[in-house]
């Protein structure tokens, strides 16, 4: 009988389906900067009622609405939480796109458009398999809970205040960021670093008498070149290692005037193990080096951002859940830390849900010119995501 069920719910997701709903839902923006994700989460919403489920906004971000839908079980546990963000980066110059980024082009297997990878392809693939165990009319004993966040782009709590402020509770958690179908029990943390060298003007034929901000930070910058290959040894055997790289650097006021002023960003990719404070400890102690060799050295250093790592165990409940689901449908489960840092960590740090990170797309066509995601990788995720669903709410 078991079987059968889930012949009859894997017979109800088709690549046709996926693919409307795909370019429907790429063809609204909702890019953020600068959180215009309003139109999408209200379409999903209008979506899913239509279909039958039991849905609700939640702002978090004024005027940027989260969605929470509901397929209830009979006895109401344990939960299961799909999860992923509706915003997307900003398109950049469209001259630049072979295919209008919102159109949602497709091109033999592959569909492109602006989120087609990061990560509307993933908010496809739980929200057709959680359609399909309803029209299978599957008696579930848990609930199945599908998430669709704001402001996961720019580090808001869109994910966060749904898990936390909201308090939709969780036995575990999928969140469907794109990783070519690998299951990652592991994630990097990212910290931003703002630090502002500070000089003293003066008039360029004097140069002597001032202290020149860029020829300062260039000692600040060799120093985080070297700390980023010294840090390149500690290793973490799913995320990879430890990265520090200098992305900004602003100075300079006029050609014939000695700047006084330049301002460095650092981005710093943290392995599980590493915190903040001590990233943030590592960086003060290169520039108080700097410092104590080169009295005209004064600086300003702020974090500007950071989320930490996160992690569960590689055996975990979840993990071997849809390593199953996988499995039934032909494929080996391949474990995986993800070298960027997305929700998942709310789910592990925030409110102490155990949860993976898995979907379809490569982060390498994401954030890019003609993003694209294979539309078999978005059938095979949402396949391997409607019996997850169905061996752990079953």
């Amino acid at each position: 009988m078991v079987g059968n069920i889930k012949e009859m719910v894997l017979n109800r997701i088709s690549i046709d389906e996926i693919t409307s709903l795909l370019r429907r839902w790429v063809s609204i923006p909702s890019r953020n900067p600068p959180g215009e994700e309003k139109n999408l989460a209200l379409a999903i919403a209008e979506q899913l009622k239509n279909w039958g489920f039991e849905v609700e906004l939640h702002e978090a971000l004024p005027n940027r609405p989260n969605v929470i839908a509901y397929l209830r079980g009979e006895a109401g546990k344990p939960r299961l939480i799909f999860n992923g963000h509706i915003d997307t980066v900003p398109e950049g110059d469209v001259s630049n796109w072979k295919y209008n980024p919102f159109e949602g082009v497709v091109v033999g297997n592959r569909l492109y458009g602006r989120g087609a990878g990061d990560q509307k392809g993933g908010l496809v693939a739980f929200t057709i398999a959680a359609k399909a165990i309803k029209e299978a009319d599957v008696r579930l004993k848990g609930d199945l809970i599908l998430t669709y966040a704001a402001g996961e782009e720019t580090n808001e709590p869109g994910t966060k205040s749904i898990l936390v402020d909201k308090g939709v509770r969780g036995d575990w958690g999928i969140v469907t960021e794109p990783t070519s179908l690998k299951i990652a029990t592991a994630e990097s943390g990212l910290a931003w670093f703002e630090v502002l060298i500070r000089g003293r003007a003066a008039h360029a034929s004097r140069p002597e008498v001032g202290v020149n901000a860029i020829s300062k930070a260039a000692k600040f910058i060799r120093e985080i070149e070297a700390y980023s290959e010294n840090i390149k040894s500690r290793i973490h055997k799913l995320v990879g290692y430890s990265k520090c790289s200098v992305t900004v650097i602003h100075g300079g006021l006029k050609e014939n005037i000695i700047p006084d002023l330049c301002r460095v960003v650092v981005d710093r990719r943290m392995i599980p193990g590493e915190t903040i404070e001590n990233c943030t400890l590592e960086i003060k102690e290169i520039l108080n080096r700097i410092k104590s060799s080169d009295p005209e050295f004064n600086y300003d250093l702020k974090v500007m951002k950071y989320s930490e790592s996160a992690e569960i165990p590689i055996d975990s409940e979840i993990y071997k859940a849809l390593s199953e689901s996988l499995r039934e449908i032909g494929v080996e489960p391949k474990p995986w830390g993800t070298p960027y840092t997305c929700d998942v960590r709310n789910f592990i740090n925030d409110a102490k849900i155990p949860a993976v990170t898995f979907g379809p797309g490569n982060i390498e066509n994401c954030h890019c010119v003609d993003e694209w995601i294979d539309l078999n990788e978005v059938l095979t995720a949402s396949k391997a995501l409607a019996l997850t669903a169905l061996n752990l709410l079953t």
